[in-house]
């Protein structure tokens, strides 16, 4: 009985050893995680951009506005 404990297992870990070359659930899930975070960062980094186009496009209206008040009143 002492043998085939031992026999199972040796082939339990052969077993484990052959399979961890493939990506367990985890390592997929990690990776996936990392592709997230990759494409995160980069869409808030174009959201920041287009904030500042947008502020300046606000100023640059503010300014119009008030120089078109400026023009009437004269």
């Amino acid at each position: 009985m002492k043998r085939l404990n031992i026999i199972l297992t040796a082939t339990t870990i052969a077993l484990l050893a052959g399979c961890s070359s493939a990506p367990t659930l985890g390592d997929q899930m990690v990776e996936r995680g990392k592709k997230l975070v990759s494409e995160g960062n980069t869409q808030l980094e174009q959201g920041a951009i287009m904030v500042e186009q947008g502020k300046a496009k606000i100023e640059r209206g503010n300014r119009m506005i008030e120089d078109g008040k400026q023009v009437d009143s004269k």
